[in-house]
């Protein structure tokens, strides 16, 4: 334990790492969701909205095999290594990394093997587009290499190189998936997206320096939350990815597969770019998990959901509000037809990605048997409706069935929080966001009467502008947490803080000389002060 007056700045420190780590992860998610975007864009553009259907069935695959792969490493070392490493024992952390490399490194190569093996039988029997599996194999064992490199740096809490090295692999994926699309159609697009995991993949590759055998408490405890969290992730990919174009292209064929994966790239880049703002929160959850401190959790899990729904739920109903106008100007007309089946799946994305924040959660405090529940019983529903609702409705099936699942997903797993592991929700301030939200997306809606690209940023800004009003008129965020996303935007550049404190001060200014308050620039107040501010309990 630290001296009593040594534990105000340590407690500070925390969060001033947490709002760094929270940056630069949101930077690595934009950065996500924006290569998303282009390289779909590049790919409609390129090969057409049946080709679009046959690269995102293949890239799904290719998703689904990395999940498999994978076997919960990812997950594991952004979970353990922040608590060992924060309970002084730095050693067993690298021992960790080792051990797991090496799993990994062997899956990999199994799942590459067998993909090989696979396209070589295909090819053999005569069927066109079998050298598609080698390079779905090649995708797969990159993505679950990358899954690697990514969960050890956030483990470390190196969210700084996870940006860079996320930045810098965009760079690369859109060059080559534009140069192989146009050159050598899919099977160059392909070749593309798998040159983007190739930089992060070729890191996960690095010597860690591991000497010694791994502890056998450190070994048990995360071999149980890996197996779990692998459970949880092949179910969750199933209702979180895009498991739907399986049954599309089972049911209905490519086309409707293009238009379904068009809207599900808009939803993920409204949603995921807030949503990765809470990077930080796992290593930050495990950390006062492992010193038992249950009463920073429960306060830091109410802030961030409300931090996390004011940019998601705006983000998302504003985006299907303008969608008339904003997806045939991104993909072209021939895309249209994925407008309802868009905005349904954004409705959904928003609401889902609110209860991100608890399944960090859930991971810190070691249920990641409560993960695996959840997602076994969403991955169910998804097979259940994908043999009943999208044979039988086709691309509007799938997407009312994705938004569905994905709401009683966010409501099962908000019982669990609340009732068993007894951590406040903030239901009234959830409700203010959405009625804002709401009246954000209508206000954009009326400036599209005249559906044309002109009225595209009038409507923007109107909604933004109704938005920041409404939040402010309800008092839907208190001021701690106006404070905390200050804190959050500084290290963000230049132009795009400026306009984020801007909302920021449109919603609460900072207090006039009449206040007491901390001075300009100072931190925000710590979650631990406030929790003992509060008296708040919160327990396992």
């Amino acid at each position: 334990m630290l001296p009593d007056d040594q534990q105000p700045l340590a407690a500070e420190l925390g969060i001033a790492r947490f709002s760094q780590n929270s940056s630069y992860g949101a930077i690595a998610g934009l950065c996500n969701a924006l290569g998303s975007l282009l390289t779909g864009i590049i790919v409609a553009h390129s090969l057409g909205v049946e080709n679009t259907g046959v690269i995102a069935f293949a890239l799904w695959i290719a998703m689904f095999a990395a999940a498999v792969a994978d076997l919960g490493i990812q997950a594991t070392l952004a979970r353990y290594l922040p608590e060992l490493i924060a309970s002084d024992r730095p050693r067993d952390a690298d021992r960790l990394a080792a051990y797991l490399q090496r799993r990994i490194a062997l899956s990999c190569c199994a799942a590459l093997a067998l993909f090989i093996c696979y396209g070589v039988w295909d090819w053999r029997t005569g069927r066109a587009g079998s050298a598609v599996w080698g390079l779905i194999g090649v995708a797969c064992a990159l993505q679950a290499l990358a899954g690697f490199t990514y969960g050890y740096l956030r483990g470390i809490q190196r969210f700084h190189h996870v940006a860079l090295t996320t930045a810098v692999s965009l760079g690369v994926q859109l060059v080559l998936v534009a140069v192989g699309s146009l050159t050598f159609g899919i099977p160059g697009a392909l070749v593309g997206y798998c040159a983007g995991s190739a930089v992060p993949a070729a890191l996960a590759l690095r010597s860690v320096h591991g000497i010694g055998p791994l502890a056998s408490d450190i070994r048990v405890r995360a071999w149980r939350y890996a197996l779990y969290a692998w459970a949880g992730a092949l179910s969750s990919t199933l209702v979180w990815s895009r498991a739907e174009v399986f049954f599309l292209n089972r049911s209905t064929g490519s086309a409707a597969v293009g238009l379904f994966t068009v809207g599900v790239t808009l939803a993920n880049l409204a949603s995921q770019g807030p949503m990765l703002l809470t990077a930080g929160l796992l290593p930050y959850f495990a950390q006062r998990f492992g010193k038992g401190a249950f009463a920073e959790m429960g306060e830091a899990y109410a802030a961030a959901t409300r931090m996390l729904a004011f940019l998601v739920f705006p983000a998302c109903f504003g985006m299907a509000a303008v969608l008339p106008v904003l997806l045939p100007m991104l993909y072209g007309q021939d895309f249209a037809g994925a407008i309802p089946a868009a905005s349904i799946l954004l409705v959904g994305a928003g609401i889902g990605s609110a209860a991100f924040v608890g399944s960090s959660l859930v991971m810190a405090v070691d249920r990641s048997d409560f993960i695996f529940l959840s997602g076994l019983l969403a991955a169910a529903l998804t097979v259940i409706a994908g043999f009943t609702v999208i044979p039988a409705s086709g691309l509007m099936g799938a997407a009312c069935a994705r938004a569905a699942i994905q709401v009683a997903v966010v409501a099962f797993g908000s019982w669990f929080i609340y009732f068993r592991l007894r951590f406040p929700l903030p239901f009234a301030a959830l409700a203010k966001l959405l009625l804002a939200a709401l009246s954000c997306g209508a206000a954009a809606r009326l400036c599209l009467l005249v559906t044309s690209p002109a009225s595209l940023p009038a409507a923007i800004l109107s909604g933004g502008v109704v938005y920041l009003v409404t939040v402010r008129a309800l008092r839907a965020l208190p001021a701690s947490d106006i404070e905390r996303l200050r804190a959050v935007v500084r290290p963000l550049p230049g132009w795009l803080r400026s306009s984020t404190e801007f909302a920021l001060w449109v919603i609460s200014p900072p207090p006039g000389r009449g206040h007491r308050s901390a001075p300009a620039g100072a931190p925000a107040q710590p979650l631990s002060t406030a929790i003992e501010s509060k008296g708040g309990h919160s327990g396992n």
